[in-house]
């Protein structure tokens, strides 16, 4: 969300501008300041970080005080040079005087401002200010998501650097299924690799064992507790034409979806692969889904393609989809 400063000693422009902020983005009004003056305007950028300032070109410097244009132009000046000011990241001016307007133009286009001319009469000014906000909003966006993506991988790399464990699970609903279908598949495996040893009298491996599909969706809850505590098993995920559809396992109120099936036939096979289509299409119509997580487990005994599974119904779309599928080590 952008912060913004308004700086106009004339209280009905100052709504307008507001007004049309408001309506027209998805801004509130709390993250608009307003000053009626330099003065003022100053003592707000001693204090706050403002994305956008909204400048009256003819203002007083202080309330009460004779406007003039060289007060605005001074107060530009100073916002370049003042260690004290935080200078926002981009300045609109806006004045009902034509010829001040043309006058100090280039005062603003010179530091690629904009100063636009203001008239009740007439939206033309609203849509060149509508303009300028929803590109600072894509812009800024697109800043904030690179800016992201570059720390993160930063931090990744950092933590490679000093073989430190790396326990994040993504950055995005899609690498988080995709996280948590590597700690299952690799929680799957380990226990066949330990063993049991001398002085393990309390554990005994050989008896943790999967044989039907309760046996793996409660294994799935158990793993998954200390990475996702909130995890919620057998929560209502959506209710569509009269239709209520319980997730094996939902995240984040419904963000992230978990179905966990296993498969020890043929004929389950084809029953588990013709339903993945089908319940893709019915969580896609709950907007509150980002991703859906299928887990599959497999009898070693049936014949199956993993990879050409995995790769035909893993989509990059919106819930994004990815399948795992996982031979059992534990019958």
């Amino acid at each position: 969300m952008i912060k913004i400063l308004v700086i106009d000693d004339y209280k009905v422009k100052r709504d307008k501008i507001i007004n049309s902020i408001t309506t027209y983005h998805d801004i509130l009004p709390e993250n608009i300041t307003q000053a009626t003056c330099v003065k003022d305007g100053r003592r707000e950028l001693y204090n706050q970080h403002f994305d956008l300032m909204i400048l009256d070109l003819v203002l007083p410097i202080e309330e009460g005080g004779e406007c003039d244009a060289i007060n605005c132009i001074k107060f530009l000046k100073e916002i370049s040079i003042n260690p004290s000011i935080n200078p926002p990241i981009h300045i609109v001016g806006i004045s009902g005087y034509k010829d001040k307007v043309s006058e100090f133009n280039t005062d603003f286009t010179e530091k690629l401002w904009n100063l636009i001319n203001y008239d009740e009469s007439s939206a033309e000014w609203e849509d060149k200010l509508n303009s300028l906000i929803f590109h600072l909003l894509k812009t800024r966006q697109q800043f904030l998501q690179a800016s992201f993506s570059t720390q993160s991988g930063a931090i990744i790399q950092q933590l490679e650097h000093n073989q430190l464990p790396n326990t994040i699970l993504g950055f995005n609903w899609s690498e988080v299924a995709n996280g948590l279908a590597n700690i299952v598949e690799k929680s799957l495996i380990i226990p066949s690799k330990f063993s049991n040893g001398s002085k393990a009298k309390n554990v005994n491996l050989t008896n943790i064992k999967i044989s039907s599909e309760y046996d793996f969706q409660n294994l799935i809850h158990l793993i998954l507790r200390p990475w996702i505590p909130s995890v919620e098993a057998e929560n209502i995920a959506i209710i569509f034409d009269g239709n209520t559809k319980n997730a094996d396992f939902s995240i984040k109120g419904n963000s992230l979806i978990i179905e966990a099936k296993y498969i020890d036939t043929t004929g389950k096979k084809n029953d588990v692969l013709k339903t993945l289509d089908g319940l893709a299409n019915f969580y896609s119509k709950n907007a509150n889904v980002k991703a859906l997580l299928f887990l599959i487990l497999i009898n070693k005994k049936v014949e199956i393609d993993k990879h050409k599974i995995e790769t035909e119904f893993s989509k990059n779309t919106s819930p994004s989809i990815t399948v795992k599928v996982i031979y059992n080590e534990l019958e």
